[in-house]
């Protein structure tokens, strides 16, 4: 009777841990497609980071729940929306002026560009690690406050973004 309780428990354990290897690689090929669909993306240069998570000024990091907070890279515009991003409420069309494309050995793409616009001039700098469609940003306006903020970069057609009307 031992016997067979110390062989199903033997199974049972067995079972159990190929389960977990099967979904530890299912998350791994998952993690893989998100990544090439972002990579493809930016390749196009035409994909939306909305915010998911923004440092404050007292450096403390918030979640954000609106969909109207973003960037996107649209062909040849970058749109920043939010006053979390913006420091203004209003669609903010920036000209690319430089931008510059690096993979490290790793494989993580970094993405900076140059961008002049009404309101803000600057430096945007892109992390995208590799294993996802993560992505940490850094806004470096050339006057005002630094902003960092983290989010999914997903193909703008695929997105569910909400930009106003009207750019400046």
């Amino acid at each position: 009777m031992k016997r067979i309780i110390l062989s199903i428990c033997v199974i049972t354990v067995s079972m159990i841990t190929c389960l977990a290897q099967n979904k530890k690689a299912e998350r791994d090929s998952i993690a893989r497609v998100k990544f090439d669909i972002a990579a493809a993306a930016i390749e196009a240069k035409d994909f939306v980071i909305i915010v998911d998570n923004y440092q404050k000024e007292d450096g403390s990091f918030e979640t954000n729940t609106d969909n109207a907070n973003f960037i996107s890279y649209e062909k040849e515009f970058v749109y920043i929306q939010g006053e979390i991003i913006a420091d203004n409420t209003n669609t903010n069309k920036l000209n690319v002026t430089k931008y510059d494309k690096v993979i490290d050995k790793k494989g993580n793409i970094r993405l900076t560009m140059q961008v002049t616009g009404f309101f803000i001039n600057g430096k945007i700098e892109i992390y995208l690690k590799k294993g996802g469609n993560n992505t940490d940003v850094f806004i470096t306006p050339n006057s005002g406050t630094n902003k960092r903020f983290s989010g999914f970069l997903t193909p703008r057609a695929g997105s569910k973004y909400f930009r106003r009307t009207g750019e400046i």
